[in-house]
Protein backbone atom coordinates (compact mmCIF):
# COMPACT_ATOMS: atom_id res chain seq x y z
CA UNK A 1 0.00 0.00 0.00
CA UNK A 2 3.08 2.54 0.72
CA UNK A 3 4.68 1.79 -2.20
CA UNK A 4 1.54 2.55 -4.37
CA UNK A 5 1.31 5.67 -2.93
CA UNK A 6 4.56 6.63 -3.29
CA UNK A 7 3.88 5.49 -6.56
CA UNK A 8 0.94 8.05 -6.92
CA UNK A 9 3.17 10.49 -5.71
CA UNK A 10 5.67 10.24 -7.94
CA UNK A 11 3.19 10.59 -11.12
CA UNK A 12 1.41 13.66 -9.25
CA UNK A 13 4.70 15.59 -9.02
CA UNK A 14 5.73 15.08 -12.50
CA UNK A 15 2.57 16.83 -13.85
CA UNK A 16 1.83 20.76 -14.33
CA UNK A 17 0.70 21.96 -10.66
CA UNK A 18 -2.67 22.55 -11.40
CA UNK A 19 -3.11 19.34 -13.08
CA UNK A 20 -1.26 17.48 -10.23
CA UNK A 21 -3.41 19.81 -7.59
CA UNK A 22 -6.91 18.64 -9.09
CA UNK A 23 -5.17 14.82 -9.17
CA UNK A 24 -4.72 15.07 -5.66
CA UNK A 25 -8.41 16.42 -4.76
CA UNK A 26 -9.32 13.04 -6.24
CA UNK A 27 -7.44 10.72 -4.72
CA UNK A 28 -5.28 12.06 -1.82
CA UNK A 29 -5.55 11.23 1.62
CA UNK A 30 -7.91 13.38 4.04
CA UNK A 31 -5.95 14.92 6.33
CA UNK A 32 -7.21 15.65 9.63
CA UNK A 33 -8.74 18.68 11.22
CA UNK A 34 -6.53 21.42 13.02
CA UNK A 35 -8.82 20.90 15.88
CA UNK A 36 -11.18 17.83 16.59
CA UNK A 37 -13.51 17.27 19.33
CA UNK A 38 -16.69 19.26 20.29
CA UNK A 39 -16.39 23.10 19.94
CA UNK A 40 -16.75 25.69 22.60
CA UNK A 41 -19.93 27.00 24.20
CA UNK A 42 -20.68 30.68 23.66
CA UNK A 43 -21.86 32.55 26.50
CA UNK A 44 -24.64 34.93 26.94
CA UNK A 45 -24.18 37.74 24.44
CA UNK A 46 -21.45 36.37 22.58
CA UNK A 47 -21.27 34.64 19.25
CA UNK A 48 -18.67 31.80 18.37
CA UNK A 49 -18.02 30.74 14.67
CA UNK A 50 -16.51 26.93 14.08
CA UNK A 51 -15.10 26.34 10.91
CA UNK A 52 -16.00 22.96 9.72
CA UNK A 53 -14.73 23.23 6.35
CA UNK A 54 -15.93 24.54 2.90
CA UNK A 55 -19.13 26.57 3.79
CA UNK A 56 -20.08 24.71 6.24
CA UNK A 57 -19.56 26.85 9.68
CA UNK A 58 -21.10 26.70 13.44
CA UNK A 59 -22.54 29.24 14.37
CA UNK A 60 -23.92 29.86 18.09
CA UNK A 61 -25.72 33.79 18.94
CA UNK A 62 -25.56 32.89 22.86
CA UNK A 63 -27.18 29.73 23.57
CA UNK A 64 -28.76 29.27 19.90
CA UNK A 65 -26.88 26.85 17.62
CA UNK A 66 -26.91 27.03 13.69
CA UNK A 67 -25.05 25.09 11.33
CA UNK A 68 -24.52 26.79 7.26
CA UNK A 69 -24.43 24.42 4.14
CA UNK A 70 -23.59 21.20 5.95
CA UNK A 71 -21.49 19.07 3.86
CA UNK A 72 -19.91 15.59 6.00
CA UNK A 73 -20.02 13.70 2.98
CA UNK A 74 -16.23 12.18 1.64
CA UNK A 75 -16.91 13.56 -1.95
CA UNK A 76 -18.62 15.74 -3.68
CA UNK A 77 -19.40 13.73 -6.39
CA UNK A 78 -16.24 13.74 -7.87
CA UNK A 79 -13.54 15.78 -5.82
CA UNK A 80 -12.57 13.73 -2.24
CA UNK A 81 -12.02 16.19 0.94
CA UNK A 82 -8.66 16.87 1.86
CA UNK A 83 -9.35 17.81 5.04
CA UNK A 84 -11.76 16.47 7.81
CA UNK A 85 -14.42 17.91 9.31
CA UNK A 86 -13.57 20.14 12.11
CA UNK A 87 -16.60 19.30 13.97
CA UNK A 88 -17.13 15.36 13.73
CA UNK A 89 -20.67 15.07 12.94
CA UNK A 90 -21.07 12.94 16.59
CA UNK A 91 -19.82 15.74 18.01
CA UNK A 92 -22.00 18.44 17.02
CA UNK A 93 -23.76 20.20 19.90
CA UNK A 94 -28.25 19.93 19.50
CA UNK A 95 -28.81 21.96 16.47
CA UNK A 96 -31.55 24.90 16.55
CA UNK A 97 -31.99 26.01 13.03
CA UNK A 98 -29.46 24.20 9.33
CA UNK A 99 -29.34 26.60 6.61
CA UNK A 100 -29.00 26.21 3.19
CA UNK A 101 -27.86 29.14 1.01
CA UNK A 102 -28.30 27.29 -2.29
CA UNK A 103 -28.51 23.64 -4.31
CA UNK A 104 -25.05 23.05 -5.65
CA UNK A 105 -23.67 19.73 -4.37
CA UNK A 106 -20.97 21.53 -2.51
CA UNK A 107 -23.55 23.50 -0.24
CA UNK A 108 -26.12 20.63 -0.16
CA UNK A 109 -25.55 17.02 0.04
CA UNK A 110 -28.73 15.71 0.77
CA UNK A 111 -27.19 12.53 2.56
CA UNK A 112 -25.18 14.87 5.10
CA UNK A 113 -28.85 16.21 5.99
CA UNK A 114 -30.01 12.71 6.57
CA UNK A 115 -27.26 12.51 9.18
CA UNK A 116 -27.80 15.55 11.01
CA UNK A 117 -29.96 15.34 14.43
CA UNK A 118 -34.42 15.05 13.47
CA UNK A 119 -36.07 17.91 15.28
CA UNK A 120 -33.67 20.71 14.10
CA UNK A 121 -35.44 23.39 11.71
CA UNK A 122 -33.96 23.73 8.19
CA UNK A 123 -34.17 27.71 6.51
CA UNK A 124 -33.91 27.32 2.85
CA UNK A 125 -33.64 29.31 -0.64
CA UNK A 126 -36.64 29.51 -2.61
CA UNK A 127 -37.45 26.27 -4.07
CA UNK A 128 -35.31 24.02 -2.01
CA UNK A 129 -37.48 22.69 0.86
CA UNK A 130 -38.45 19.25 -0.88
CA UNK A 131 -34.60 18.33 -1.54
CA UNK A 132 -34.22 18.28 2.42
CA UNK A 133 -38.14 17.83 3.47
CA UNK A 134 -37.76 13.96 3.74
CA UNK A 135 -34.42 14.40 6.19
CA UNK A 136 -36.17 14.14 9.23
CA UNK A 137 -36.56 18.29 10.25
CA UNK A 138 -39.39 19.43 12.56
CA UNK A 139 -39.85 22.18 10.07
CA UNK A 140 -38.53 23.34 6.77
CA UNK A 141 -38.59 27.10 5.94
CA UNK A 142 -38.42 28.36 2.61
CA UNK A 143 -37.23 32.07 2.44
CA UNK A 144 -37.60 34.18 -0.63
CA UNK A 145 -35.19 37.31 -0.76
CA UNK A 146 -36.87 40.16 1.70
CA UNK A 147 -38.73 37.62 3.75
CA UNK A 148 -37.13 36.45 7.57
CA UNK A 149 -37.92 33.96 10.24
CA UNK A 150 -37.46 34.10 13.92
CA UNK A 151 -36.83 31.62 16.15
CA UNK A 152 -35.68 31.68 19.98
CA UNK A 153 -35.06 35.83 19.16
CA UNK A 154 -33.11 35.26 16.33
CA UNK A 155 -34.06 36.73 13.37
CA UNK A 156 -33.01 35.31 9.86
CA UNK A 157 -33.65 37.46 6.25
CA UNK A 158 -33.17 36.03 2.92
CA UNK A 159 -30.78 38.48 1.17
CA UNK A 160 -29.68 38.95 -2.87
CA UNK A 161 -26.70 38.07 -3.56
CA UNK A 162 -24.60 37.41 -6.71
CA UNK A 163 -24.48 33.44 -7.81
CA UNK A 164 -26.71 31.23 -9.51
CA UNK A 165 -29.00 28.48 -8.11
CA UNK A 166 -29.31 25.60 -10.57
CA UNK A 167 -28.89 21.84 -8.65
CA UNK A 168 -27.88 20.19 -11.94
CA UNK A 169 -27.18 21.18 -15.49
CA UNK A 170 -30.63 22.49 -17.01
CA UNK A 171 -32.21 25.19 -15.54
CA UNK A 172 -34.82 24.09 -12.38
CA UNK A 173 -36.13 27.30 -10.52
CA UNK A 174 -33.80 26.71 -7.65
CA UNK A 175 -33.07 29.23 -5.45
CA UNK A 176 -30.33 30.81 -3.88
CA UNK A 177 -29.63 33.36 -1.15
CA UNK A 178 -27.45 35.07 1.71
CA UNK A 179 -28.53 35.35 5.16
CA UNK A 180 -28.55 38.18 7.28
CA UNK A 181 -28.28 36.66 11.02
CA UNK A 182 -29.55 39.23 13.62
CA UNK A 183 -29.81 38.08 17.68
CA UNK A 184 -29.32 40.31 20.79
CA UNK A 185 -25.34 38.70 21.02
CA UNK A 186 -24.89 40.12 17.67
CA UNK A 187 -25.50 40.10 13.93
CA UNK A 188 -23.72 37.61 11.24
CA UNK A 189 -24.13 37.43 7.39
CA UNK A 190 -23.35 34.69 5.40
CA UNK A 191 -23.70 34.46 1.87
CA UNK A 192 -22.92 31.68 1.15
CA UNK A 193 -21.68 31.52 -2.33
CA UNK A 194 -21.44 35.07 -4.21
CA UNK A 195 -19.30 37.05 -6.48
CA UNK A 196 -18.53 40.80 -4.97
CA UNK A 197 -21.70 43.05 -6.22
CA UNK A 198 -22.62 46.60 -5.16
CA UNK A 199 -25.38 44.79 -2.65
CA UNK A 200 -22.56 44.87 0.07
CA UNK A 201 -22.27 48.72 -0.06
CA UNK A 202 -26.53 48.61 0.44
CA UNK A 203 -25.99 46.00 3.55
CA UNK A 204 -23.34 48.05 4.84
CA UNK A 205 -25.23 51.03 5.46
CA UNK A 206 -28.68 49.18 5.93
CA UNK A 207 -27.96 46.96 8.81
CA UNK A 208 -25.40 46.52 11.49
CA UNK A 209 -23.05 43.51 10.80
CA UNK A 210 -20.49 41.92 13.48
CA UNK A 211 -18.96 39.43 11.44
CA UNK A 212 -18.97 38.66 8.21
CA UNK A 213 -18.69 35.08 7.03
CA UNK A 214 -17.26 35.18 3.36
CA UNK A 215 -16.26 32.80 1.01
CA UNK A 216 -12.63 33.81 -0.44
CA UNK A 217 -11.93 30.33 -3.04
CA UNK A 218 -12.98 29.02 -6.14
CA UNK A 219 -11.88 32.06 -7.85
CA UNK A 220 -9.41 30.36 -11.16
CA UNK A 221 -10.24 30.17 -13.69
CA UNK A 222 -10.50 34.24 -14.03
CA UNK A 223 -13.83 33.45 -15.48
CA UNK A 224 -15.04 32.07 -11.98
CA UNK A 225 -14.83 35.58 -10.45
CA UNK A 226 -18.35 35.86 -12.06
CA UNK A 227 -19.78 34.00 -9.24
CA UNK A 228 -17.36 33.58 -6.66
CA UNK A 229 -14.99 35.85 -5.00
CA UNK A 230 -11.25 35.84 -4.69
CA UNK A 231 -9.71 37.13 -1.62
CA UNK A 232 -9.23 40.92 -2.95
CA UNK A 233 -13.49 40.58 -3.72
CA UNK A 234 -14.18 39.42 -0.31
CA UNK A 235 -11.65 42.12 1.84
CA UNK A 236 -13.55 44.71 -0.20
CA UNK A 237 -17.50 43.04 0.77
CA UNK A 238 -16.31 42.81 4.21
CA UNK A 239 -15.28 46.63 3.71
CA UNK A 240 -18.27 47.11 1.95
CA UNK A 241 -20.31 45.72 4.69
CA UNK A 242 -18.79 47.56 7.77
CA UNK A 243 -18.91 44.26 9.30
CA UNK A 244 -16.56 44.66 12.13
CA UNK A 245 -14.94 41.27 11.61
CA UNK A 246 -13.83 38.95 8.50
CA UNK A 247 -14.37 35.15 8.94
CA UNK A 248 -13.12 33.61 5.24
CA UNK A 249 -14.83 30.46 4.27
CA UNK A 250 -14.78 28.46 1.00
CA UNK A 251 -11.53 27.15 1.15
CA UNK A 252 -9.63 24.34 1.80
CA UNK A 253 -11.80 21.73 1.61
CA UNK A 254 -12.22 20.37 -1.51
CA UNK A 255 -10.52 21.50 -4.65
CA UNK A 256 -13.24 22.53 -7.38
CA UNK A 257 -11.03 25.42 -9.25
CA UNK A 258 -7.35 25.67 -10.14
CA UNK A 259 -5.93 27.88 -7.04
CA UNK A 260 -3.52 26.76 -4.94
CA UNK A 261 -5.25 25.00 -1.70
CA UNK A 262 -3.67 27.43 0.49
CA UNK A 263 -3.34 30.41 -1.80
CA UNK A 264 -6.32 32.32 -0.92
CA UNK A 265 -5.50 32.68 3.12
CA UNK A 266 -2.38 33.34 2.50
CA UNK A 267 -3.09 36.26 0.01
CA UNK A 268 -5.82 37.54 2.40
CA UNK A 269 -3.41 37.82 5.19
CA UNK A 270 -1.46 39.83 3.08
CA UNK A 271 -4.25 42.01 2.78
CA UNK A 272 -5.13 42.63 6.10
CA UNK A 273 -1.91 42.57 7.44
CA UNK A 274 -1.41 45.46 4.55
CA UNK A 275 -5.04 47.48 5.61
CA UNK A 276 -3.89 47.65 8.97
CA UNK A 277 -6.79 45.03 9.46
CA UNK A 278 -5.39 41.71 10.75
CA UNK A 279 -7.13 41.50 14.30
CA UNK A 280 -10.36 41.73 12.54
CA UNK A 281 -9.87 38.82 9.55
CA UNK A 282 -10.04 35.79 11.66
CA UNK A 283 -8.72 32.92 9.35
CA UNK A 284 -9.54 29.74 11.52
CA UNK A 285 -8.42 26.02 9.94
CA UNK A 286 -10.67 22.88 10.59
CA UNK A 287 -12.05 23.17 13.58
CA UNK A 288 -10.91 26.15 15.07
CA UNK A 289 -13.43 28.46 17.06
CA UNK A 290 -13.14 31.94 17.46
CA UNK A 291 -15.40 34.01 19.92
CA UNK A 292 -16.98 37.85 18.78
CA UNK A 293 -18.21 40.05 21.54
CA UNK A 294 -19.21 43.59 20.96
Amino acid sequence: MGGDAAGAAAVVSLLPPWLGRAVRGLIGPTAPATVTGAPPAAADGEIVVTYVGHATTLIQLGAVRILTDPVYSERLVVPKRLVAPGIPIEALPPLDIVLVSHGHYDHLDVPTHHRLPDGTIAVVAENLGDLVAPCGYARVIELPWGRSFEHRGVRITALPVKHWGTRNILPDNRGYTGFLIESAAGSVFFPGDTAYFPGFSDYGRRFEIDVAILPIGAYSPPSLRNVHMNPEDAFQAFTDLRARYLVPIHWGTFTISLEPVDEPVTWLADIASHAGAAERVAILRHGESRHFTR
